[in-house]
């Protein structure tokens, strides 16, 4: 719960600044522990212990960190607070990710898949 709280507050803090949602359209690569990965993250929570990598299919709206074909990786908490299933290596799917601009700087917070990837099956 307490962590919870302080994802909603990390969301939310920048509510006078420019805020947005970016949609992913992107397949699994990867989960491993955080501890286990070597490479540049994308710090999404305020306890990652995975890292979890995608290859971006696609992203709305359009933005340089994230092109079409990009591979990513976010340090996020836990896959099953993530993922309703047990995550697939290869299957596809559909992310909503938070974007906070203040004073210049880019933050990234609360990754969800989106309630169109939950009725598809891919």
């Amino acid at each position: 719960m307490l962590r919870s709280l302080a994802i909603f507050f990390a969301c939310t803090l920048g509510q006078a600044q420019n805020n947005d949602e970016i949609q992913l359209h992107a397949k699994v690569r990867a989960i491993v522990m955080l501890s286990k990965f070597s490479g540049r993250v994308i710090r999404l929570d305020v306890d990652p212990r995975f890292a979890l990598t995608l290859r971006v299919e696609s992203v709305t709206p359009s933005i340089d960190l994230f092109r079409d074909g990009d591979v990513v990786t976010f340090a996020i908490h836990s896959p099953a607070e993530l993922f309703e299933e047990t995550p697939k290596k290869g299957k596809t799917y559909d992310f909503v990710l938070s974007r906070t601009i203040e004073n210049g700087k880019v933050w990234f917070c609360c990754l969800e898949l989106s309630k169109y990837s939950l009725r598809i099956p891919r």
